[in-house]
């Protein structure tokens, strides 16, 4: 998912630390978080809604309007939540339930994002770096996860370079960016995740989803809440700035719609009323 978005380039050093900011969501919206963005009408971003599947009975609540106009699709048209702050390496967890919307074209995403349009590593492309949690209601069972480090788009096209991983937990399968595919999105089937979650659709409650960000590793991991504990999704290795994130970065939670199926490349419609992204709690360094 992109969006070319400006921000300035942060002048905090990245460290390794617990949690420096934990939100349940029982109190309005504090200013740790910057202003929502929702910019169609009926979208909203609310704070302390009562929700007795929440671990606290509240959570935050993003709103994406029904019927929209196909026209509003990509993220620049996200119901949206950012960190007023930039935040580094460490552990970012979200106890989330995403939207449902069989069908619809709908995202729900937990993800940092820095892109200020500018080549930090003189490598001809714009630093684009990016860690996503991405949930696609039509694909109920599935998760994607994908770290971008640079992304550009001018008349000839996207110029980009990430790898991204797709898993269907109630069956195990596996697609990731095949080598020398980081610069499409391409995915290739790879061999199985080794366990499966057979009653796993993203919609159907929270869970608590992580990524632990070092300088040169992104571990992706989930919590299903079945007295397990966090289970592996993805240990991600490489150089820092190449496969590795590198810029501190405000940390996001959004909604939108997308144009098109990801898994087929078919026209997705958007959904027919509205629908609503939950997050119970939200930690992260």
């Amino acid at each position: 998912m992109h969006r070319i978005v400006i921000f300035a380039l942060a002048a905090v050093a990245l460290c390794r630390s617990g949690f420096a900011l934990t939100d349940d969501f029982t109190m309005p919206l504090s200013a740790d978080w910057a202003a929502p963005s929702t910019p169609l009408a009926g979208s909203s971003v609310t704070a302390q809604v009562t929700d007795p599947a929440a671990l606290d009975g509240a959570a935050l609540v993003l709103v994406y309007p029904g019927r929209t106009d196909p026209l509003y699709s990509g993220p620049g048209w996200a119901t949206e939540l950012q960190t007023a702050a930039t935040r580094g390496y460490g552990i970012y967890e979200a106890r989330l339930r995403p939207a449902r919307a069989p069908g619809a074209g709908v995202v729900s995403a937990f993800f940092t994002y820095f892109n200020d349009g500018l080549d930090h590593d003189s490598d001809g492309l714009i630093d684009n770096h990016e860690i996503d949690f991405e949930f696609v209601a039509a694909e109920r069972s599935v998760i994607y996860l994908t770290v971008w480090t640079a992304y550009q788009a001018g008349e000839s096209g996207e110029v980009f370079r990430k790898v991204t991983r797709k898993i269907n937990l109630r069956t195990g399968r596996m697609w990731q960016t095949p080598p020398g595919g980081e610069g499409t999105y391409d995915l290739v089937q790879i061999a199985p995740l080794g366990w499966r979650a057979l009653r796993f659709f993203a919609a159907r409650a929270y869970r608590t989803y992580r990524f632990d960000w070092e300088p040169a590793e992104v571990t992706f991991s989930i919590d299903l809440e079945d007295g397990q504990g966090f289970r592996t999704l993805w240990d991600l290795t490489g150089a820092p700035n190449v496969v590795i994130p590198s810029h501190p970065a405000p940390c996001f939670i959004n909604l939108w719609h997308n144009a098109s199926h990801w898994h087929t490349g078919r026209p997705a419609r958007p959904p027919f009323r509205p629908v609503r992204f939950r997050i119970d709690r939200v930690d992260i360094p």
